[in-house]
């Protein structure tokens, strides 16, 4: 026991010195692997620009073949194939090598072709023209987008020329196309189609060649089905065919980093057993030092572990007994006595809660977590907490709270809400006629001033400084009426210090008591989204009644939105599930909806579908759906976006956010 709980203390630089190793090795792997995923795009770039560049040359070495006058007169007004055998291979024979030649007429009938200069015999034409029928349909439309080429101020049109790749046989098939066009006023086209001209060879070995050395690639290859490649292969995908597979130029990227870190192994083993060595000599040492102060409060610690097993152990057994035996019929004297077990049962383990958690407050100290929170929604889910507890006992609880505390305030939200928590409950103890009422009000430089008063027996003013110490009660006679170990007063005080606030008190015996908590609660830092006039959003929903579906399943987050909702004078319809959402859209109109993803019977997203489905079958207007929930995660919020939801909120939901959303949705619709 000794050793685990030494360990306990410990534990937190160890882990702290193991992760510091964990995160050394990971971060080198991933900034590793970052640096070779850039080398690659940067490869990546460098050939996609190369291959652009090849292309471009390639297609201005093609375009002057068609793109003048006369190729006009030879291969559209007449159709000469004596002329297109002399000059159209001589353009591209220096700077592409071997390619193959179609010409086509007006009607994308085949007028001559050729094979590496060679006539290609009239049989093979058809063949050739099927091949090509891609590229004449994609030029085609471009034609007719384009109209008949015009020549401006002796400007000629910019030539039409297209080039795609195909698979065949394992290699890469470059084809260009043109549109035979005029240069000058001398000449037009005999009808509103223009000739074609395809040209089309293998990509060659030398221009992959070219393309590796200049940039010192390596295992630089076509293939042509991109999906075959390994995914940490580097690749340029080629401008294919229509349903042609993708085809790209494939190589090994440089990994500078994975090669220095395999070279540098032995270095990072070195240092990661440094830091394993250090880690090691911080843990024997600091193992010692909690030892020393483990043996100071040792005695402490053990006795409160006894105490809790000892007693929770049978504590237990007559609490569960005593509960299920009165639910049983039992006669009157004896259904007292039963309910005297059990409201000393729960008295008894109550005390020991709070002398367990009075020990580690002592031991450990209590850390504020200060952030920013609304201070409304904190003070009525307190209220809520408590409503249920005032109703048993027949008393009225009430809530005055300044306007002022809708604001975002900068504080410790927990400790806050235990302060007053324990306040109204010992006002509900000591109170059996009338209620207790908790007025808020905001003072000066932030800080704000709770009141909790009730109308039961109060106590002698001069016993009130005891109320607040540990194990004291205002009356402390053997026959007084209510329970209690007078923990949670002295907790309260000292939670109130820690804040820098004070609690006190003021009654007089009989008269009721009134419990002041006065904390410093400034506002919280404007943000970019509240900074802009926060009001504004809730002054032009105003200027509408909406009507809003609001489905949760919880009833303090319910409660919460239905006050937002009020606050701007909506109408509300509430459901707890789904389905009953989804029925209440079907037989009502509403100007908005509010949806909670996880809910019984039927989940948001499901019943979002279902109300976009409705929508679509019946041609209904889009209803705006904001999507309010706890679930955060990158994979929830697109899945509520793509169910249909408009805007994705996460809880806890700030009210001006909420109101700035739906006002947007209102401005989107009416425009």
């Amino acid at each position: 026991m000794r050793d685990r709980s030494e360990f306990m203390l410990v534990w937190p630089l160890t882990i702290l010195a193991v992760s510091a190793m964990i995160l050394l090795a990971v971060s080198m792997f991933l900034g590793g692997r970052e640096i070779d995923a850039k080398v690659r795009q940067h490869e990546e770039r460098l050939v996609n620009r190369a291959i652009d560049g090849r292309i471009l040359v390639f297609e201005q070495a093609f375009a002057p073949q068609i793109a003048r006058d006369a190729a006009v007169s030879h291969l559209d007004n007449a159709i000469e194939p004596e002329w297109a055998r002399t000059n159209l291979p001589v353009y591209l024979k220096p700077t592409i090598g071997a390619w193959d030649y179609l010409v086509l007429d007006a009607q994308d009938r085949p007028v001559w072709a050729s094979l590496d200069e060679a006539p290609m015999p009239p049989e093979q034409w058809a063949r050739f023209r099927r091949q090509a029928e891609p590229l004449v349909a994609e030029l085609r439309a471009l034609e007719r987008r384009r109209g008949p080429p015009v020549v401006v101020d002796g400007v000629a049109p910019k030539p039409v020329v297209i080039t795609r790749i195909e698979p065949r046989d394992g290699r890469a098939y470059m084809w260009m196309a043109g549109l035979v066009q005029p240069d000058s006023h001398a000449v037009t086209l005999k009808g509103r189609r223009a000739s074609l001209v395809v040209a089309g060879g293998f990509i060659t070995d030398v221009n992959i060649a070219t393309i590796q050395r200049a940039y010192a690639l390596k295992d630089l290859h076509i293939v042509t089905d991109a999906r075959r490649a390994a995914v940490w292969q580097a690749r340029s995908p080629f401008q294919m065919i229509p349903g042609a597979p993708q085809t790209a130029l494939i190589w090994t990227p440089q990994r500078p980093s994975h090669d220095l870190l395999l070279g540098a192994g032995w270095t990072i083993a070195a240092v990661l057993a440094a830091f394993l060595a250090l880690g090691v000599l911080m843990f024997r040492r600091t193992r010692k030092a909690a030892h020393d102060l483990m043996e100071v409060h040792r005695a402490q610690r053990e006795f409160l572990a006894n105490m809790s097993h000892e007693i929770r152990t049978p504590l237990n057994g007559v609490n569960a007994l005593a509960d299920m035996l009165r639910k049983t019929p039992l006669e009157s004297r004896q259904r007292g006595m039963v309910e005297t077990i059990h409201s000393s049962g729960v008295m008894l383990e109550r005390l020991l809660t709070d002398i367990l958690d009075l020990a580690r407050l002592d031991a450990e100290g209590m850390a504020l977590e200060l952030k920013a929170f609304n201070l409304a929604t904190a003070v009525n889910s307190v209220m809520a907490l408590m409503a249920a507890r005032a109703r048993d006992r027949g008393l009225d609880l009430k809530l005055d709270l300044d306007p002022a505390a809708e604001g975002m305030v900068m504080g410790d939200i927990t400790r806050l809400k235990q302060v007053l928590t324990n306040l109204i409950s010992n006002a509900i103890k000591f109170t059996d006629e009338g209620g207790v009422t908790l007025t808020v009000r905001q003072g000066v430089r932030g800080a704000w001033r709770f009141e909790v008063r009730d109308t039961g027996i109060g106590f002698d003013p001069a016993i009130k400084d005891r109320l607040f110490e540990r194990f004291q009660q205002a009356d402390g006679s053997v026959t007084r009426k209510s329970g209690g170990a007078g923990l949670g007063l002295a907790i309260s005080r000292g939670l109130a210090v820690k804040m820098g606030g004070e609690l006190d008190a003021e009654s007089e015996l009989g008269q009721g008591a009134v419990f002041i908590l006065k904390v410093p609660l400034p506002p919280a830092p404007a943000t970019p989204e509240t900074a802009a006039e926060p009001e504004a959003p809730r002054a032009a929903i105003e200027g509408a009644r909406l009507k809003v579906l609001v489905s949760e399943d919880h009833p303090v987050n319910r409660m919460v939105m239905e006050m937002m909702l009020d606050s701007i004078g909506a109408d509300i319809v509430s459901t707890a599930d789904g389905q009953a959402a989804c029925e209440a859209f079907e037989s009502q109109t509403f100007h908005m909806i509010l949806m909670d993803m996880q809910m019984p019977v039927m989940d948001g997203l499901s019943a979002i579908r279902r109300i976009r489905e409705r929508e679509r079958v019946l041609h209904l207007p889009r209803t705006p759906i904001i999507m309010v929930t706890a679930n955060a995660l990158p994979e929830h919020r697109a899945a509520g976006l793509a169910a249909g939801a408009d805007v994705f909120l996460t809880k806890p939901v700030d009210g001006d956010r909420l109101l700035e959303a739906m006002e947007e949705l209102r401005s989107d619709a009416v425009a």
